[in-house]
């Protein structure tokens, strides 16, 4: 992607996996992202929730972003899901769902890192075929970057770094490995 995924965007692409899916519950009457459209820079984020009754009706599910920008803490908002139902049943439905947007969110994330990093330096671990193993690091600085590099190879054969705000990529490979 040329540009940061958008909260929108985030969530409008998890609602339609989740359907897509047939993973949302019959008993929905709405998914409704939110209308701003904030980029979303960081992969350093956490998915946090309200799943609860609502003021006069039926049961809420909100979903949001938080993560930390100059110093502080940021949230914005993705979406929310709402049955005007209220009953046990209904919670538990939508308690199915806050847990699939959770499970899918994380699997869009990490199969769509790049998307999500345009500030800072990810460090990925890369099995001895240099193929990125599912899982990695985001850093605010290189320095720290730097450090979590010489970690990781003690423990793999290979290390990349990607500068996300110039999109450069290191490879690095551990001298007590051969390949």
């Amino acid at each position: 992607m040329k540009r940061p995924v958008t909260t929108k965007e985030l969530f409008t692409k998890i609602k339609g996996i989740l359907e897509e899916k047939g993973m949302l519950p019959d008993i929905l009457d709405y998914g409704l992202e939110v209308s701003s459209h904030v980029p979303i820079r960081t992969c350093e984020f956490e998915l946090k929730n309200n799943l609860d009754f609502g003021g006069s009706e039926g049961i809420y599910l909100d979903l949001w972003i938080e993560y930390y920008e100059d110093g502080g803490l940021c949230r914005k908002g993705l979406g929310t899901f709402k049955t005007l139902r209220d009953d046990r049943e209904a919670m538990h439905a939508m308690a199915g769902l806050l847990a699939d947007f959770i499970v899918e969110e994380r699997a869009y994330l990490n199969a769509n890192w790049d998307d999500f990093t345009w500030e800072g330096v990810d460090i990925r671990p890369l099995d001895g075929n240099g193929e990125r193993i599912g899982w990695g690091y985001a850093c605010r600085n290189m320095e720290t970057a730097i450090q979590k590099k010489d970690e990781l190879l003690k423990k793999y054969p290979q290390v990349m770094l990607k500068n996300n705000e110039t999109g450069e990529e290191q490879i690095f490979r551990a001298a007590a490995f051969t390949f």
